[in-house]
């Protein structure tokens, strides 16, 4: 995790150096924050539901005015699934990704824009409650660390942001032989489990 966390602070550094070196003027090196709605789908689970998370990292355009372009972002992102299981089972897996995307973006004649590309993701944090309880039951679940999705972005430009809305599709089955002892309902070790989740967000 500390490497890869590295690696991607490398990026950036690199990323910023390579815009001030070579004074490319319409390209931008900022700050994106959104807000997001996932849930993790599949055989595994029963009943998950909706929960609310959210983002915040970096991200970097080249050249956003031609109309075709590309969108890179490396940020930090908080979701999971919640679940419908009553008081006495599991009502929540919180889940923290960091997400590197490299996406081609498409101008449209409005000034908006499309991003769509592959995102890769390393799993930080996983942690299970069970009904209202505020501490987690159990930590470091077992799940595949690493995640690959497909993004899918449209930009609202405006004066001072952009405004931001997409999703994220897990390709990837993440299950790793999961089993949870004593847990309410029982779940399905070998079933399927994809990442899923869907974005409001401002760029800066």
């Amino acid at each position: 995790m500390r490497l890869f966390l590295v690696i991607i602070v490398l990026a950036l550094i690199e990323a910023s150096s390579f815009a001030q070196s070579n004074d490319l003027v319409n390209s931008k090196l900022g700050i994106k924050t959104s807000i997001n709605l996932s849930s993790m789908v599949g055989s595994t689970f029963v009943n998950p539901r909706i929960k609310f998370g959210y983002t915040a990292g970096s991200y970097f355009i080249s050249n956003p005015k031609k109309k075709t372009s590309v969108y890179a972002e490396i940020i930090g992102n908080f979701k999971g699934s919640s679940f419908n299981n009553g008081d006495i089972g599991y009502s929540k897996i919180a889940l923290f990704y960091v997400d590197a995307s490299l996406l081609p973006k498409f101008q449209l004649k409005n000034k908006h824009a499309i991003c769509i590309g592959p995102t890769l993701s390393y799993l930080g944090l996983s942690s299970l409650y069970v009904g209202d309880k505020k501490k987690s039951e159990i930590d470091k679940l077992n799940i595949k660390p690493w995640d690959c999705s497909l993004a899918l972005y449209y930009h609202i430009p405006k004066t001072i942001l952009t405004i931001q809305f997409g999703t994220k599709i897990g390709l990837l089955n993440i299950n790793n032989n999961l089993i949870l002892n004593n847990v309410f309902p029982a779940i399905n070790p070998k079933g399927s489990i994809q990442n899923i989740s869907f974005e409001i967000g401002m760029l800066f």
